[in-house]
């Protein structure tokens, strides 16, 4: 495992890292981002930022965000005892606010299955006066969620633990697991994909990840990613 004091991101680091597999982590990140392009606040040491370089077999790529997650959700168990509930695709929520995100991102191979590179950041120790104004009222830190301070090394062993263990499952393993903590089952939810934005209800995520959305003519979308409001 890398950490170094300051990067633009850890996802940089790990795209450049010639070790497979390795993990990268940064105490800050000047330019930490998400999925579709968003940023990432973590220009202070209060939260664990890391990326891990992963060789995937072919049937965890479409899934790994959501193994990823699971994965997240298991360490934060383990240390804190704090619940949450999973947001498809990529996110961890305590009481609808944000306390996780995942990112994948591939790296092409001539001839060879894409390399991954499973992005996490972790809000640890934010109290209310850290988060930026517009981010208040939904993101949270695992201190206000539980109270307790976890170290961001302990977290980064737990996470790379729970990691591993997740990374033998079966895809059908991974999936049932997700269903059992995924919060916007049978709920509505705003759909951005693209330029299109739908609402319906949350119906149910398929054995490929994808998530299926009920609309209000009856008709059924599916969608393999997309930007999730929750609720609508």
């Amino acid at each position: 495992m890398h950490v170094v004091p300051s990067a633009s991101s850890t996802q940089d680091l790990a795209r450049q890292s010639k070790d497979i597999p390795s993990a990268w982590a940064a105490e800050i990140q000047s330019a930490g981002r998400g999925r579709q392009g968003h940023g990432w606040v973590s220009d202070r040491p209060l939260g664990l930022w890391c990326s891990v370089v992963l060789e995937p077999e072919a049937h965890q790529l479409p899934i790994l965000s959501i193994l990823g997650s699971l994965a997240a959700a298991d360490a934060v168990r383990a240390l804190t005892g704090c619940e949450t509930t999973l947001k498809w695709p990529n996110d961890l929520l305590h009481k609808n606010r944000k306390l996780a995100g995942l990112l994948v991102e591939t790296v092409a191979r001539p001839g060879r299955l894409p390399l991954a590179i499973l992005g996490l950041g972790l809000n640890l120790c934010q109290q209310a006066g850290d988060f930026r104004h517009d981010l208040k009222t939904i993101a949270v830190s695992l201190r206000q969620a539980s109270g307790q301070s976890v170290p961001r090394a302990q977290m980064m062993a737990a996470f790379l633990d729970s990691l591993t263990r997740r990374l033998t499952q079966t895809p059908s393993e991974i999936l049932e697991d997700f269903r059992a903590y995924w919060g916007q089952a049978g709920r509505a939810v705003q759909i951005c994909s693209g330029e299109e934005k739908l609402q319906g209800l949350a119906e149910r995520v398929d054995e490929a990840g994808h998530l299926h959305l009920r609309l209000a003519d009856g008709s059924t979308r599916v969608f393999a990613s997309a930007e999730v409001d929750f609720p609508a």
